[in-house]
């Protein structure tokens, strides 16, 4: 992906983050309550508070997801780098099953071992993907690609084996989770919301403070490091911040597709290159996005009268072309 990184001290100033800030604060909570007044049941206390805890927990999963395409696009230098393409979502949903085995087992409290083990999973696959596709110190972006699809299907084929040891009660409900949902009962777990909001957003300002960093990277490797970027050091906290972040998404919404590709770019295309803004924006779109299409999601199960359709659909009936079409506009089908 070839980047024009923004050096220019004027191009964005504080002043302009915090009215950007201000501004998509007030849109996110707008569309929060708008969310939240959607549904199939008659409006009461009850069902607008267990909405709006709905819409916290779509917020939460697509500002984590968003931002972290967002960095490994900027990281890597390739435009179809996010999580789910790289096979993170589904290394941390592997580690969430386990986690949900292991808290069934011990007794131990959800929120205590199924974001941690998420976190293992997700790192971990972040790790084996670039190792692989790491060579003489590049990254090849077709390779990264491969390596993303094969760790999917391995991880996906992982999944698949323990679900067989699980009761079938409780597999009609990984089914559900595993093609991306927003939970219903999130209101009963306020700890597990508290734990993965409290992660997002601390790794959400951590990137916050490497848009800067992130303009050099652009240039490349080379002229990042001299600089005065630890290109190696920015790769490492990176990695585990994006996986962090997508660990919190998948404990709480399964592994949704795309939304980390399709935020990013259109956030990009219309504000421009400069990473010190592109990280609150797409947060916040993120949030919005996910939001408005978990909403549609419960109007097409509303009008069709039947169940909802899992928001991880939506996004990926929308992710696909959209991968496509980047894909076939990378200078006649590369990945630059």
């Amino acid at each position: 992906m070839t980047q024009v990184p923004v050096t220019s001290s004027h191009a964005v100033t504080g002043r302009k983050l915090l009215l950007w800030l201000a501004w998509l604060s007030l849109a996110t909570a707008v569309t929060a309550v708008l969310c939240s007044l959607v549904g199939q049941y008659h409006l009461t206390w009850k069902t607008w508070y267990f909405r709006l805890c709905r819409a916290a927990v779509a917020a939460e999963v697509g500002m984590a997801l968003a931002v972290a395409g967002l960095a490994l696009q900027a990281l890597l230098r390739n435009p179809l780098a996010e999580p789910y393409i790289l096979g993170i979502s589904s290394g941390a949903g592997v580690g969430v099953l386990c986690g949900l085995a292991l808290a069934a087992h011990l007794a131990l409290p959800r929120w205590a071992t199924t974001p941690a083990l998420a976190m293992v999973g997700g790192l971990a696959t972040a790790v084996v993907v670039y190792a692989i596709a790491h060579r003489r110190g590049r990254l090849d972006p077709y390779v990264l690609l491969l390596a993303g699809v094969m760790i999917n299907v391995f991880n996906g084929a992982l999944i698949l084996v323990i679900l067989q040891f699980t009761q079938p009660t409780e597999t009609i409900h990984f089914i559900g989770w595993g093609m991306g949902k927003v939970p219903e009962w999130i209101w009963s777990e306020p700890i597990l919301l508290i734990v993965s909001a409290a992660a997002v957003l601390g790794a959400w300002g951590i990137l916050f403070t490497k848009g800067a960093v992130f303009n050099a990277l652009g240039l490349g490797d080379e002229v990042a490091s001299s600089t005065g970027v630890s290109v190696q050091s920015l790769r490492i906290q990176t990695f585990v911040v994006v996986s962090l972040m997508t660990a919190m998404a998948v404990a709480l919404a399964g592994p949704i597709g795309f939304l980390g590709l399709i935020v990013p770019h259109v956030c990009r295309m219309l504000l421009g290159p400069d990473h010190r803004l592109l990280v609150i924006v797409s947060g916040f779109g993120g949030a919005m996005f996910l939001m408005a299409a978990d909403t549609l999601c419960r109007l097409i199960g509303m009008w069709a009268n039947t169940a909802e359709l899992p928001v991880g659909v939506i996004t990926a009936l929308a992710g696909g072309p959209f991968f496509i079409y980047l894909l076939r506009t990378r200078r006649g089908g590369g990945i630059q």
